[in-house]
């Protein structure tokens, strides 16, 4: 895919290739010192299976010769997007459901020690409708990817980032047909009229924002809402503090994906938390070359699963430690 710039004389979205392209190196002779370590400690038994792999990731991220998931936190990146009906009510409802209302991630994340926190994106002020042109404009693209990358002000060593943006999962599957091609039917999904009704607005947004299929940044502001962008952002700066990312589901993955679509070593920290049971997560993960941590049929994209797969990397990493000794 080619990523030429979209104006002469530079353009929003100038400094956001730039830092990209120019992410800190993974460390792989950590990677491939733990991987034959874990074997060779095990006697050939692979105690910790495919655990090894994720935790080599981690470690050639943060420069150490054992993962350091002790101050994690769970990013939850909420927005809406005019493609939704209702779509601030119905964000708003979200908020308050993630902050004090009936929700699996906050316990998860409390139970493996993360701090939790919400970042709202707008969520009173839906992006543009996708199916009519362009979700964002450059700039408020390129602002909310800026204002994204403010989660490494929290001072975690490990991120786990979920998304709960209404009308998201539709803007993310518009991404992936953006980046990767192919037909709606494959990348949206659902049942009965919503499912029809998410395909054909991942179509017509296709047909409306046809010149922004050029380069990866052009795809993100033609369909994905401010979430979507700050999400991109995080990810980025997440990457030049070397602070591994645990994807959780389809959403986040998307937005991985427009990173890696710039430079895909700026996606080198990045986990694959779970496989959801959003069809399309698997073959998007798939293109990402992301094997998942877990497959658990959690089919939400809150962070929920991406904070069990927290967990169990947390223990893999203590099994790790005693082999050690």
């Amino acid at each position: 895919m080619s990523d030429s710039d979209t104006a002469a004389g530079g353009s929003p979205f100038d400094d956001i290739r730039a830092l990209a392209r120019s992410v800190p190196a993974r460390e792989d002779s950590r990677y491939s010192e733990l991987l034959s370590a874990a074997d060779s400690v095990g006697q050939d038994l692979r105690p910790l299976g495919r655990l090894a792999v994720p935790l080599a990731r981690i470690v050639s991220v943060q420069g150490q010769d054992e993962p350091r998931l002790a101050r994690p936190l769970v990013a939850v990146f909420t927005g809406s997007q005019g493609v939704a009906d209702d779509a601030v009510h119905g964000a708003k409802t979200r908020v308050v459901g993630l902050s004090e209302g009936q929700c699996a991630v906050r316990g998860v994340a409390q139970a493996a020690g993360a701090a939790f926190k919400v970042y709202e994106f707008g969520t009173e002020y839906p992006a543009a409708d996708l199916r009519q042109g362009p979700s964002l404009s450059e700039r408020d693209c390129a602002a909310a990817i800026a204002f994204g990358m403010e989660v490494v002000a929290e001072g975690a060593d490990v991120v786990v980032m979920g998304n709960a943006g209404f009308g998201s999962a539709t803007a993310a599957a518009a991404i992936a047909l953006g980046l990767f091609g192919g037909t709606a039917e494959y990348w949206a999904s659902g049942t009965g009229e919503k499912g029809l009704a998410r395909i054909d607005a991942v179509r017509e947004g296709a047909r409306a924002n046809a010149d922004l299929m050029g380069n990866p940044l052009d795809v993100l502001r033609a369909f994905g809402g401010r979430d979507l962008a700050g999400t991109v952002g995080a990810i980025i700066a997440c990457a030049h503090q070397r602070i591994p990312v645990i994807l959780d589901g389809y959403v986040v993955t998307a937005a991985a994906a427009v990173a890696h679509a710039i430079a895909p070593e700026a996606v080198a920290h990045c986990v694959a938390g779970h496989v959801s049971g959003e069809p399309a997560h698997r073959a998007l993960l798939d293109r990402l070359d992301l094997a998942p941590v877990l497959d658990l049929d959690v089919n939400i994209g809150d962070g929920t699963g991406g904070a069990l797969a927290l967990q169990v990397l947390q223990a893999a990493a203590a099994g790790l430690g005693t082999l050690s000794r």
